[in-house]
């Protein structure tokens, strides 16, 4: 069992940027142990809808609800719906803010049974909702060349042909049906491919979970409707952990301020007519400082960014 108050990668800064304030609503689009939701809680007296998509974590929850009740509620589910939920509660929008953390959290890391961990060795699962296709499946499902598709795309994986063809035939003869079992052959295929200071399968783990999640496609949909529902005001914080993730929350964000992306510099006028709605919050990204990064090396690669809807 776990400790109920498990504090996430840049809490404080995050917390801090999300600027709570009393009598407003909020959402905890990850709420993982329940790290974001306690400290918005204990900030002010306002309102917060939490949301996630894995049940392991209803425990936390409960015990959250014990304390706040009316200020707060859970809802298992995958933050892409948010629209949804927050119209289940009879809001028009969200006056307050947003904040989602992107990363995993310890608990399901260190279970070996959700498969997420090259160090532990578990079922080939990777499902964050517990449902669906896992891990096992598709690699099963899929030809070597949309295997080796990707893990460059999704884990920008270098030696991603050797690893898919080593899987690929060796599913013809073996079960591969655990994580140690899937690392045995991501070491055989780099093996004489040099060597890194990551682990071997660090970004063939990454490609797979997110490829299992689709976690690039939610986070889109997440943003796009996030925007729609926040009001005048209104605060949306995310919080990255690789390049990946970082870089659609980046574009996304300099869309809303006005920003012209690199692609459309070329073009005469592009931002004539557009109505600037958002700002951001700090200048640039906030980054964890180097006592954090000691305390947890997960927190190395994190980033915050924040915008806020301007009163128009």
């Amino acid at each position: 069992m776990h400790n109920l108050y498990h504090k996430p990668v840049m809490l404080d800064q995050a917390i801090d940027s999300l600027n709570i304030r009393a009598n407003l609503n909020y959402v905890d689009a990850t709420f993982g142990m329940g790290g974001y939701t306690k400290s918005i809680l204990e900030k002010a007296q306002c309102k917060l809808i939490s949301i996630d998509q894995d049940p392991d974590v209803l425990i936390y929850a409960k015990k959250i609800k014990e304390k706040y009740n009316k200020n707060f509620s859970f809802i298992t589910d995958s933050f892409k719906n948010i629209t949804s939920i927050v119209n289940s509660k009879n809001l028009n929008g969200i006056n307050g803010g947003i904040i989602a953390d992107l990363g995993f959290s310890s608990m399901q890391i260190e279970n070996a049974d959700r498969g997420f961990s090259f160090m532990r060795d578990g079922p080939l699962d990777m499902r964050m909702s517990k449902k669906g296709q896992t891990a096992k499946d598709l690699i099963y499902s899929v030809t070597e060349k949309e295997l080796s598709d990707i893990l460059w795309e999704y884990g920008e994986e270098k030696h991603s042909r050797a690893i898919a063809r080593i899987i690929i035939n060796a599913r013809k003869t073996e079960n591969i049906d655990r994580t140690f079992k899937l690392v045995g052959l991501i070491k055989k295929a780099k093996k004489n491919l040099g060597k890194s200071k990551i682990h071997p399968a660090t970004k063939t783990f990454q490609a797979l979970r997110i490829s299992v999640n689709q976690e690039l496609k939610v986070l889109k949909e997440f943003l796009e409707k996030s925007e729609k529902i926040l009001m005048p005001g209104a605060r949306l914080v995310i919080v990255t952990f690789h390049s990946l993730e970082d870089r659609i929350v980046k574009v996304f964000f300099n869309q809303l301020i006005g920003k012209e992306s690199n692609s459309n510099r070329h073009l005469p006028n592009s931002n004539k007519d557009k109505i600037i709605k958002f700002k951001r919050v700090n200048k640039k990204p906030l980054f964890p400082n180097d006592i954090e990064i000691k305390k947890n090396i997960r927190a190395r690669s994190a980033k915050i960014r924040a915008i806020e809807r301007l009163g128009i």
